[in-house]
C-alpha cells in the first residue's frame, strides 16, 4: 500500500505543479522557442523546478508516517536535489531576471557544499566525500547534455530510474525503495507535459533535478558495484558528449550557434547542410543511420537505445 501511495501521489502532484509552474513562468517570460517545429511555438520553461513539491512530500511522507523519525540522510537527499535544481534554474532564468550570468563561483561553492556534506555523511572519509560530491555532479551534467528534443532528457531518466529502483531493492533500507518509487512518480509526471508534442521544457532545473537525484540514490545504495552499474546506465550520455559532441564539435558543444537540426517540409528532421552539418550527437547519429525522421520517432529510437542499454549491464550485474 505504501509503494502506491509514494508513487501516485507524487506523480499526481508532480503533474498538478508543474502545471501551474509552467503557467506561471509563461506569464514571467520564462519562455523558450520550440525550434524543431515548423510553427517555432513558444512553451514555458524551467517546469522542472516544480519536482521539488513531490520531492519534499516523500522525504516528510517518509520521514513522518514510515520511520517515525528525523532521517539525516532522507534530508541530505532533499538539500541535494534541491541545491542543483535551484542552479539549474539561475541557468534557465539568467536572461529574464540577471542582468548578466551570476559568477561560476557563486553557482558552483554552495552545491560544492551539500555535495561534500553528503558525501562525507555516508562515506566518512574526506577523500570518499570528494569523490562522491564529483560523481553526483558528474551524473547530474551528463543527464543535463543527454538533451534538445521533446522528451528526450526526461524519458531517459525516467527509464534509469525505474532501473535504480531495481538496484536500490536490494538496499538494507526498506525505505530507500519508496523514495526511488516517488521519484519515477514525480519524472513520469513531468514526461507528461513534456512528451511530443512538448507543452513545458523542464530546463536545467529539471534535468539537473533528476541527474543528481538518480545520483544520490545510487550513493544512498552504499554499495560500491551497484554505483559502477548506475554510472554505466549512463553510458549512452558519455558517448553523446565525449564520442560526438566533444570529438566533432569542440567549440560548441551545446549546439548553441546554429540549429542542431534542419526542419523538412513535412516536419521531419534532418541532419543541417551547413552550420551544425557535420557536428555529430546522439540524435543527428541516428538520422544520419535511417535518414530523415519525425521528431518522437528520433526520440523512441533514443529511449530505445537506453532501455537495452540498462537491461545490458542490469543482466550483466544479475540484478534481473
Amino acid at each position: 500500500m505504501r509503494e502506491i501511495i509514494l508513487f501516485f501521489v507524487p506523480l499526481a502532484l508532480s503533474i498538478l505543479f508543474v502545471y501551474l509552474f509552467g503557467k506561471l513562468n509563461k506569464k514571467n517570460g520564462v519562455i523558450g522557442k520550440d525550434i524543431n517545429k515548423l510553427d517555432q511555438r513558444i512553451v514555458p520553461e524551467a517546469a522542472g523546478i516544480a519536482l521539488l513539491v513531490p520531492v519534499w512530500f516523500a522525504i516528510l511522507a517518509i520521514g513522518l508516517f514510515y520511520q517515525q523519525e528525523f532521517n539525516m540522510f532522507y534530508f541530505l537527499f532533499g538539500l541535494i536535489v534541491s541545491a542543483f535544481a535551484f542552479i539549474g534554474l539561475m541557468d534557465d532564468t539568467k536572461h529574464k531576471f540577471m542582468m548578466k550570468t551570476a559568477p561560476w563561483t557563486f553557482r558552483a561553492i554552495p552545491v560544492a557544499f551539500v555535495s561534500l556534506l553528503f558525501g562525507a555523511v555516508h562515506f566518512h572519509d574526506p577523500v570518499w566525500a570528494v569523490m562522491i560530491a564529483l560523481f553526483v555532479a558528474g551524473l547530474a551534467s551528463f543527464e543535463n547534455t543527454f538533451a534538445g528534443l521533446n522528451g528526450w532528457e526526461i524519458g531517459s531518466g525516467l527509464i534509469i530510474s525505474v532501473f535504480v529502483t531495481l538496484i536500490v531493492s536490494t538496499s538494507l533500507d526498506p525505505n530507500l525503495v519508496l523514495l526511488s518509487l516517488a521519484l519515477n512518480g514525480m519524472i513520469l509526471g513531468l514526461l507528461f507535459w513534456n512528451r511530443f508534442p512538448a507543452r513545458v521544457f523542464p530546463g536545467d532545473s529539471g534535468t539537473l533535478f533528476i541527474g543528481s537525484a538518480i545520483a544520490a540514490l545510487l550513493v544512498m545504495n552504499q554499495r560500491f558495484e551497484m554505483i559502477i552499474l548506475g554510472t554505466l546506465f549512463f553510458l549512452p550520455h558519455f558517448v553523446d558528449f565525449f564520442l560526438l559532441k566533444l570529438l566533432t564539435n569542440p567549440r560548441d558543444v551545446s549546439q548553441s550557434k546554429s540549429l542542431p537540426y534542419a526542419i523538412l517540409p513535412n516536419g521531419k528532421l534532418s541532419i543541417p547542410k551547413t552550420g551544425n552539418g557535420s557536428k555529430l550527437d546522439f540524435a543527428k547519429l541516428i538520422l544520419k543511420v535511417f535518414g530523415p525522421l519525425r521528431e518522437w520517432q528520433v526520440v523512441t529510437i533514443l529511449w530505445a537505445v537506453t532501455i537495452a542499454n540498462c537491461l545490458f549491464w542490469s543482466k550483466l550485474f544479475g540484478v534481473i
